[in-house]
């Protein structure tokens, strides 16, 4: 079962940019789309995604979510860690009747 997967990447925007980047995937006939945030920004990807489903799509499914952490070194030789998520979302498949 091969579907094609999105991703929308949250950084510092409003949340309406990226609430509007996942319509517009949605609409072009996405079926997954992955929400993607890391450090301070998370609390802004779950706020994007709760706004998709209490506004926008009533039907917005949760598939997954995955967090974890990435670890990088600055120019002085520190590694440091910073969080990461990725929320992965849907629509729902509801069964439309056909018309007679």
């Amino acid at each position: 079962m091969s579907q094609q997967q999105d991703l929308v990447i949250v950084g510092k925007k409003p949340i309406m940019n990226y609430v509007v980047a996942c319509l517009t995937l949605f609409n072009s006939g996405k079926q997954i789309i992955t929400v993607r945030a890391r450090g301070f920004v998370i609390s802004r990807a779950v706020d994007t995604v709760e706004l998709l489903r209490k506004a926008f799509i009533k039907d917005l499914e949760i598939q997954n979510i995955m967090i974890g952490s990435c670890e990088f070194n600055t120019a002085s030789g520190v590694t440091n860690s910073i969080s990461t998520i990725d929320i992965i979302i849907s629509k729902s498949k509801r069964n439309i009747p056909q018309s007679f």
